[in-house]
């Protein structure tokens, strides 16, 4: 068994091979070759402090895998980072654990790419402004997952605290090396040719009406019950992806629409990203049409992105593996790479 750890990951584990890692994630789902099992959801003593566990079998790598993320917003006062998340690897096989690996950062990246995914088959080739509304760690990897797959000329971020957008703003320019501008969420939202919602919000966050005509929407910040980014009439009007349509009704965005009687698991059924990789759904037919994927965030994202980086771990020279130097790695435990 390896222990893959943070800092190794930051260091070696880059986007491309993550949404690589999750592109056939999403294939082998949509192909029945993966099952993902349901999402356990609990809090610590502050209720406030929200526990997560995602499973799942994941064709793609061989691999049963368990992701516990936990959520604690009173982390930020104490310098803390308010997620953290870890993943277990077991081979399907044999039963034996073959990876434990930090996963803070690598949510991040896993996060994203399904994102990054969705956006090849739903936003317009030609988009010019990536609008980011949200400035929490997660928007700047959705701001680097999107401007690896589209060309934009304008990246604007908006929020409802000026002074924490405008520091996100500079950070952002800092870290992707281009201009980021800092807008109200309303221009944002006006002005996107793709918007990213990345909020942790309970009630819309952009109207209707701010949308034109051709937009793609990526709502990745609702993951629990209750949360929510957009309006639920949004669904009629628009072609809507999800992840995995059984979670997504539940945690996820779609849940609202569900609820409400604006959707069905027979309408979501073929519209998933799974089919959209796998060619079985067609994305954006004209320039005209508003898209949204629905980003739950799936088990075999985590399992898939913690083999990637599983793999990579092992084949670092053995000199740097904790490992007895006589003794080879379990070759029963070597997930595909």
């Amino acid at each position: 068994m390896l222990f893959v750890p943070e800092d190794f990951i930051r260091k070696i584990v880059k986007f491309p091979t993550v949404l690589r890692a999750v592109e056939g994630a999403f294939v082998a789902l949509d192909g029945g070759k993966s099952k993902i099992f349901e999402v356990v959801r609990g809090s610590g003593s502050d209720p406030s402090h929200f526990f997560g566990i995602k499973a799942a079998l994941d064709g793609s790598t061989g691999s049963v895998g368990v992701k516990a993320g936990s959520y604690h917003p009173a982390n930020l006062k104490h310098g803390r980072p308010s997620h953290t998340s870890t993943t277990l690897l077991v081979n399907d096989e044999t039963a034996e654990l073959c990876a434990v690996v930090e996963a803070n950062y690598l949510n991040g990246l896993r996060t994203s790419a399904a994102n990054a995914a969705a956006a090849k088959f739903l936003a317009r080739p030609d988009s010019e402004t990536l609008s980011v509304i949200g400035s929490g760690s997660q928007a700047l990897f959705e701001m680097a997952a999107l401007t690896s797959v589209l060309d934009f000329k304008t990246i604007l971020v908006g929020g409802r605290d000026a002074l924490k957008t405008r520091t996100f703003a500079k950070l952002a320019s800092t870290q992707l090396k281009c201009k980021v501008e800092a807008v109200s969420i309303e221009e944002a939202a006006r002005k996107g040719d793709v918007i990213a919602l990345v909020t942790s919000a309970t009630e819309p966050v952009i109207e209707t009406a701010w949308i034109s005509a051709g937009t793609h929407i990526a709502a990745m910040g609702a993951d629990n019950v209750g949360k929510q980014e957009l309006p639920e009439g949004l669904i009629t009007d628009t072609l809507w992806f999800v992840d995995f349509p059984e979670q997504a009704v539940v945690i996820g965005e779609t849940q609202h629409a569900f609820k409400a009687g604006l959707t069905s698991m027979a309408d979501l059924q073929d519209a998933t990203l799974g089919a959209l990789l796998s060619g079985r759904a067609k994305g954006r037919t004209d320039d005209r049409s508003i898209t949204v994927f629905d980003s739950s965030g799936t088990a075999v994202q985590d399992i898939a992105a913690a083999a990637a980086a599983f793999h990579a771990y092992r084949e670092l020279p053995r000199s740097n593996l904790a490992l007895d130097k006589k003794k080879k790695p379990s070759q029963t435990c070597r997930i595909n790479g």
